[in-house]
């Protein structure tokens, strides 16, 4: 008997436990169901969940919620600027959350105790203009990544708990000058810097206890990091994937306590391919060298007849994508070259490599974008009337300015949600993100020499009648961050510059170019469906086969 009553006991328990999670999550879907969705959720305790909330693509609120009998929600911070974007993150030991207010140029850190989650949160440093920083905590000492000081790149800094101004911050590990900062894990006793240099990867393993740094060369294949979930913060390995758009993910793991990288064993059967990789760089119109990636077939001959596809992006201080695509491989094993343009506003080489691609050093990045395509030609790499450029979003500024200044350089465009219209997106300050992006594109509506500029190269701008090459670009009907409007009217006036060169030339033989737009009802900017994803990759190579005159088996 006593044993059937301890067995009831144990049900009932595990029945009351189950009702309690069940409500949380009921709780939680109508929380995550309001017409401001919340964008970042972090846990402070096991019953208090704290969350921002987002309105026209920007987060300015942090709110807390107690899932506890008595339910309770609260406003913690509003950021006031439009310029900023909140988000929220909890330290690898989940000792305090972060409350973080960043703009592209600086930023503002509030901590929360989180076993005191209704006390006000904490200044860590007043936000200063040009300087960003983030805060990770051990042993009641701050750990600070931050951009403060010379040269203005990041710095690994620390403070003693409470001791907050810059003033107090302590050196612990600076970068190397063109060193770009990818990630940051923060372990017990370790910080693992992923950087990029010079085009190859490294790990810099900093001992958080001597100071101490290992720096490890990583394979040369290797384009980019794929990060994995995050480990503990006691963890002693470190786990991440290497990867390049022909090569698919490949598992590491570093040794905190042996020093040691090692390479997983496969998975699945590996997938090979003849791929050579070579590294160039270009000198663009002012003497400064611009780093590309080419990826060709080892069994190809006469590279001056391949067809040459070239990726750019260029702005926001973000790299270009060289993430695995398996049509990269299909393109490879067709005899494609496929070139990575690392021009300037991208990220490649540190902070300052973006700053001299933003506001009115923009047509740095289209010289230097011109220069790569150039030297890709000059070395055999094709020929403009094999070559086709690429490009999404804000890289859409730098391919559609090529395509005007200089449009005999390529003979197809592919554009993906792109960014052509860029004054009069910039004077429309109702639109989502106008302000915020003013820190990369400038003000045009408050400094007239900034909209001068802006017309010298904005593509939507700068049509005229002229030989364009065909142009396929892919949008979606309810894009908030590209509206629809600004490339219906791009692609109008492009068709009319085109039909109106061809009737003032008027000569027999010459090709009008097709000027394609393809509107997805579907999708959104950043993450279309898998099926949507499919599609778009087939009409473009369609597109791209169709226009050199390629056909597949």
């Amino acid at each position: 008997m006593a044993a059937y009553f301890i067995q009831k006991q144990m049900v009932m328990k595990e029945v009351l436990r189950f009702y309690s999670v069940l409500k949380i999550l009921v709780f939680m879907m109508q929380l995550f169901s309001a017409s401001e969705f919340p964008q970042i959720r972090e846990w402070a305790t096991t019953d208090v969940l704290f969350y921002t909330s987002q309105k026209n693509l920007i987060c300015h609120n942090v709110l807390l919620t107690t899932f506890s009998n008595r339910k309770y929600t609260e406003l913690v911070y509003t950021e006031q600027d439009p310029r900023f974007f909140v988000d929220i993150y909890c330290t690898k030991d989940r000792r305090f959350l972060t409350i973080n207010s960043n703009s592209k140029t600086s930023s503002e850190v509030w901590l929360v105790d989180c076993s005191h989650p209704f006390n006000s949160p904490i200044l860590v440093q007043q936000r200063t203009k040009g300087v960003i920083y983030h805060v990770e905590h051990r042993n009641d000492e701050l750990y600070i990544l931050t951009t403060y000081g010379e040269p203005p790149e990041y710095k690994l800094m620390k403070t003693p708990f409470g001791s907050y101004g810059m003033k107090n911050w302590q050196l612990v590990y600076k970068l190397k000058e063109k060193t770009k900062l990818i990630d940051l894990e923060m372990f017990r006793d370790h910080c693992v810097m992923f950087l990029k240099q010079c085009g190859h990867l490294y790990l810099n393993v900093i001992s958080l206890v001597s100071h101490s740094v290992q720096s490890i060369k990583l394979p040369a294949w290797a384009c980019a990091f794929e990060s994995e979930s995050h480990p503990e913060y006691n963890a002693s390995t470190c786990y991440f994937q290497l990867i390049s758009p022909v090569q698919p993910p490949k598992r590491f793991a570093y040794s905190l306590v042996e020093n040691h990288l090692i390479e997983q064993a496969e998975q699945e059967v590996p997938i090979t391919i003849n791929c050579h990789t070579v590294r160039l760089e270009a000198k663009s119109k002012d003497e400064i060298l611009v780093p590309i990636t080419v990826f060709y077939n080892k069994n190809s001959k006469e590279l001056h007849r391949k067809p040459l596809l070239v990726h750019v992006y260029g702005a926001y201080g973000i790299d270009l994508n060289m993430s695995f695509k398996a049509e990269k491989l299909m393109l490879i094993e067709d005899g494609w070259i496929l070139a990575y343009c690392h021009v300037r506003g991208g990220g490649e080489l540190g902070l300052s490599w973006h700053k001299d691609g933003c506001m009115h050093n923009k047509l740095k990045g289209l010289h230097d974008l011109k220069a790569c395509i150039m030297l890709l030609h000059e070395l055999g790499f094709s020929q403009p009337k094999y070559t086709a450029l690429t490009g999404s979003s804000a890289g859409g500024v730098l391919a559609g300015a090529l395509c005007n200044a200089d449009p005999d350089l390529i003979r197809a465009m592919v554009l993906q949600v792109p960014f052509l219209d860029v004054l009069n997106t910039m004077l429309d300050t109702h639109l989502p993100l106008t302000v915020e992006e003013q820190e990369e594109w400038g003000n045009p509506l408050a400094d007239e020499k900034c909209m001068d500029y802006i017309k010298s190269y904005c593509p939507y701008n700068n049509i005229k009648p002229q030989t364009y090459p065909s142009v396929l670009i892919t949008a979606y009907e309810n894009d908030q961050r590209i509206p629809l409007k600004g490339l219906l009217r791009y692609v109008h006036k492009l068709r009319k510059a085109v039909m109106d060169h061809a009737s003032s030339t008027n000569k027999k033989g010459n090709l009008i170019p097709r000027i394609i737009l393809n509107v997805q009802a579907g999708g959104s900017h950043c993450a279309p469906s898998w099926e949507d994803s499919l599609n778009e990759v087939t009409s473009h190579l369609a597109f791209l086969y169709k226009e050199f005159g390629l056909e597949r088996e």
